[in-house]
């Protein structure tokens, strides 16, 4: 645009602001948005809009139900809301809402304040716009596909199995532990069920925001009605008690499961008290959005914007953290999308609770432990812990029993006499009889178990976040219920029966976890998309005496993981060379190739080694279990949340060659270390440099996440969580406060390849060979390597690269991670613990690279970094120096687990036993050489193009993004990009 177009679309923003401001004043409905006779809620707010040169500046001011626009500055704003330039103001007149908060992503636009401003006013522009067309009224799913098979057709997934007719490892039933006779066809409810959740919809659930802030709102947060200070433990447990007191008892047609995460069939829960308030600006627009759309009614939209949202806009844990602590540049950091991200604005709930312990004591035993506690504990502090594990507990046994009730009342709806609905009646009988008895008391059968651990799940969820609350060890908790119930068996069909009801009770949890995402607001998703709940099920290894664990319910749940195929549960599978056997190693491998994609693959002997160096007990590593994507948790005993950060280590590269500025934005944000062109006489000068860089990074990073911590010691504490650990109970405090036997924080380093492979290239061309200097570099650099500097990539592409098996090349990332691990190791939580250092990037080695420059590696702006400790693409052709690379770096170093991953393809030629016999030796052969987890993507790059342009063929399309799985079709433009740049590599 030229200058007088900038002028006048500035102008129409402005006229758009004073018809936003006459329609409060014109409009009844609409006025309520700000102010609201029901709830008594009045936006009070000054926000200011200018660009970072000041040349434009433009206020308005909310004040008792008016809003004024005006021109020029205006003192103590809520929010500052600042453009690069004129040009970028003057484009947000034709842009939406919430396309206008793309500009967050490119850092075009920032805000200093709080964030809850910014959404709410991008939700209020929004309703001057013309609102797409909605046809959903609620509250059922709808369904957007067909239901039919999805397993049939020309491009669907095609199963191939072996047979194993011995037992193997420490199996005692199953005479063939591979399961080979059997297919979904087998499990009609199964397959109807999978296909159903295919063709769903899922819907905005406002259930529990809406429970939430009703009981706030009527009995206080900050003070109770007397105006008395409220305890944030008991406030939490009456909160969550009112929650589950209160949830609706559902038992959808046809499953076996009794409850539900949220009150639709596929739904969103919300945590307002968390990071809600994102999907503000897109509550007209969510369900017609391109990049996963999400429905919701007219009248739950409503709810959200004028009763819930606006009552937790300061009372979320990102926002209570900035007004404690004076607006940390720690947290400006944070909010600038590149340098590292906060997993605990959004949740803290990366764990795997202690659901053996409910499974073998029920939870009246755990509250009748709370209340001797309480009459003997010595201060306020710990009376009131105790309390509120029993307030919160009572409400898991009022859901349960609402439960129970429902059951009984959808059976007793039935006709007995017909014969369509006789076997319904007497399994709704039976969950009446189940939900009565458990999670209050102990499980008998496996039926029993499943069903405790869902609702025990369930009511978890009303507590906290849908992001990585993980089963744990679920072959380990079932077993001895299933081997108690086939001593009953009188002959091979009684006991085949039993295999049968006990594979269809696996499954039916696996549909239960898939009941439910996460919420993601649009701009979340184009740069982090793809990502699910994460609900993680861990199998194998060893068990706490050092024993093989591998036993028939881990085959059995091997078996239906891999007839489902689902993103949730992430299946994580533990293996222990020489302890477990080659055959189990050889079946993992076969369901990775079937599901194209999982399970993930760890060598237990390194992860517990790992542990053990940092001072778990022996026993303890031994009972680890995958948490989110691929992080150790200690079941029961361990609150680590594992995924607390994670950090770009490419950003103080960035940083360091700028000389403390970061070139997205221009912004100054580490120290001056000097100009790239005149300041490091040697290569060991300027790694000094960026380490430099990248301690400071990493202490703004330690810094904001023990903020974040203190915000949910008052804001979100979890007295329920606390009750299903070891620890609280015997310290009188909550997990929060550090109550857990166990008490680190898992840490994720994102990009050391490209930053490895950077330095390589610094070190060679420019200081050993002296081919190039600083200067060309970065002309190259902000040039992309285009324009004349061809040459320069070409040179580069020359340098070994990590992965390449080249000498030097794995000495240098070892020192960085050497590096690292000191950097964060030094430094404890606000818990007390350590931190945990890991090397995998969920799906931000593509949101990071979205907003990262060229690079000395020769990656060029706006590509994918790489994920987890993957070699770069193009490294090499030969998949043995990959291997050995990764292996040989130290993994006690990483006791928050790395990824590598690897889009490995079976050779045409190939026979399914031969492809097997490779893919079994590659992953032997990796743990024979100390690497720590191995993960396939067994999907070729013809087909992922194909996918990407016919997604309705291949929504069952599995990948594994970098600890995660994820659906092909779900993933951004961007990501699906990365998938198909990935080096592929031939089985042989």
């Amino acid at each position: 645009m030229n200058e007088l177009e900038i002028d006048k679309e500035i102008e129409n923003f402005k006229e758009q602001l004073n018809l936003l401001a006459m329609i409060f004043d014109t409009r009844r409905k609409m006025r309520r948005e700000i102010s609201n006779e029901k709830t008594g809620f009045v936006f009070n707010a000054k926000y200011q809009f200018t660009t970072k040169d000041d040349e434009v500046n433009v206020y308005v001011i909310f004040k008792d139900g008016k809003m004024t626009v005006g021109e020029g500055k205006i003192e103590d704003p809520n929010i500052t809301i600042y453009y690069k330039d004129k040009e970028t103001l003057a484009n947000l007149y034709n842009k939406s809402a919430e396309e206008s908060l793309d500009y967050l992503l490119t850092n075009e636009m920032g805000y200093i304040g709080n964030m809850s401003y910014l959404t709410k006013f991008s939700y209020l522009t929004s309703l001057v716009m013309a609102p797409k067309k909605r046809d959903y009224k609620g509250p059922e799913n709808r369904l957007i596909y067909p239901i039919e098979d999805i397993d049939k057709g020309k491009k669907s997934r095609k199963l191939r199995n072996e047979s194993l007719n011995r037992k193997i490892d420490n199996v005692q039933v199953l005479e063939d532990p591979y399961l080979s006779k059997y297919t979904l066809d087998d499990f009609p409810r199964l397959k109807y069920l999978k296909n159903r959740r295919f063709a769903l919809k899922p819907v905005i659930c406002v259930e529990r925001a809406k429970h939430l802030t009703e009981y706030h709102r009527e009995n206080g947060f900050e003070v109770d009605n007397s105006g008395n200070p409220i305890d944030p433990e008991l406030r939490q447990a009456r909160a969550v008690n009112h929650i589950m007191s209160n949830k609706k008892p559902i038992i959808h047609d046809k499953h076996l499961i009794a409850g539900s995460t949220t009150s639709k069939e596929v739904g969103i829960p919300l945590y307002p008290e968390l990071i809600a308030t994102g999907i503000w600006p897109e509550l007209k627009t969510i369900g017609e959005r391109e990049l996963n759309p999400n429905d919701i009614s007219d009248k739950d939209a409503d709810i959200l914007s004028l009763e819930v949202f606006p009552y937790w806009m300061k009372r979320n844990v990102r926002e209570y953290c900035r007004a404690k602590n004076n607006d940390p540049f720690s947290q400006h950091l944070e909010e600038g999308w590149v340098f590292y991200f906060m997993m605990k604005n959004n949740a803290i709930s990366h764990t795997v609770p202690g659901f053996p312990m409910v499974l073998n004591e029920g939870l009246e035993s755990v509250k009748n432990k709370a209340n001797k506690m309480e009459l003997k504990a010595d201060t306020t502090e710990k009376q009131n812990f105790y309390k509120a594990i029993q307030i919160a507990i009572d409400g898991v046994l009022a859901y349960s029993k609402h439960l129970s009730e429902e059951a009984l009342r959808s059976a007793n709806n039935l006709e007995e006499n017909n014969p369509d609905q006789a076997t319904r009646i007497e399994e709704l009988k039976e969950l009446s009889r189940i939900c009565a008895k458990v999670p209050a008391k102990p499980a008998e059968t496996i039926y029993e178990a499943v069903q405790s651990i869902w609702t025990s799940f369930v009511c978890l969820h009303c507590e906290n976040a849908n992001s990585a609350l993980s089963i744990g060890r679920l072959d380990q908790m079932l077993q001895p219920f299933f081997l108690k119930e086939i001593e009953k068996a009188a002959n091979d069909e009684e006991r085949n029966q039993i295999v049968k009801k006990a594979i269809e009770l696996v499954g039916s949890l696996f549909l239960r976890i898939n009941d439910h995402d996460p919420v993601m607001p649009n701009v979340g998703w184009k740069l982090f998309g793809g990502s699910s709940s994460d609900d993680t099920v861990t199998i194998g290894g060893v068990d706490r005496d050092g024993k093989n664990a591998v036993n028939d319910m881990s085959f059995i749940i091997l078996k239906t993981n891999e007839m489902l195929g689902f993103q949730d549960p992430n299946m994580n599978a533990r293996y222990y060379s020489g302890i477990n056997s080659k055959e189990y190693l050889r079946r993992l491998c076969e369901v990775n190739i079937n599901m194209g994609a999982s399970p993930s693959i760890h060598n237990d002997r390194t992860m517990i080694e790992a542990l053990v160096h940092e001072e778990f007990s022996i026993e303890d590593a031994r009972d680890w279990a995958a948490t989110g994507c691929v992080e150790p948790t200690i079941v029961g005993k361990h609150y680590g949340h594992t995924n607390c950060m994670l950090l770009n280590l490419v950003a103080p590269l960035e940083i360091t060659l700028n000389n403390g500025f970061i070139p997205l934005t221009g912004e100054k944000v580490g120290p001056e270390t000097g100009d790239v062109r005149t300041s490091f006489p040697t290569f060991e000068d300027f790694l000094n440099a960026y380490k430099t860089q990248l301690r400071y990074l990493v202490e703004k990073s330690i810094e904001i996440n023990n903020y974040l911590g203190e915000a949910h010691w008052y804001i979100h504490p979890t007295p329920l969580l606390s009750g299903f650990f070891e620890g609280p109970l015997e310290q009188g405090k909550d997990l929060i406060q550090g109550g857990a036997i166990y008490n680190t924080s898992g840490v994720a380093l994102v990009a050391l390849t490209d930053v490895v492979d950077s330095l390589l290239v610094v070190r060679d061309l420019i200081y050993k060979k002296k081919e190039l200097n600083f200067a060309t570099l970065m002309d190259a650099i902000e040039n992309n390597f285009e324009n004349g500097y061809e040459s320069v990539l070409h040179n580069i592409e020359q340098v070994p690269k990590f992965g390449s098996g080249e000498n030097g090349t794995v000495e240098l990332a070892q020192d960085l991670i050497d590096f690292c691990y000191e950097a964060y190791h030094s430094t404890d939580n606000y818990r007390g613990g350590k931190y945990l250092v890991g090397y995998w990037s969920i799906s931000y080695h593509a949101g990071f690279g979205m907003l990262t420059g060229a690079l000395p590696s020769g990656r060029k702006k706006g590509k994918s970094l790489t994920p987890g400790l993957t070699p770069a693409p193009g490294t090499t052709d030969i998949l043995l120096p990959s291997i050995q690379s990764v292996a040989s770096l130290d993994y006690l170093k990483m006791a928050n687990n790395a990824s590598y991953n690897v889009k490995l393809i079976p050779h045409s030629g190939d026979s399914h036993e031969e492809t097997l016999d490779l893919f079994t030796s590659y992953v032997q052969s990796f743990f024979d050489l100390n690497g720590m987890q191995w993960q396939f993507n067994v999907v070729s790059t013809d087909t992922l193009r194909d996918a990407m342009t016919n997604p309705i063929d291949y929504r069952w399309l599995l990948v594994r993004v970098s600890g995660y799985n994820a659906y092909f079709t779900k993933l951004n433009k961007n990501m699906q990009l990365e998938f198909i740049e990935r080096h592929e590599y031939k089985s042989r």
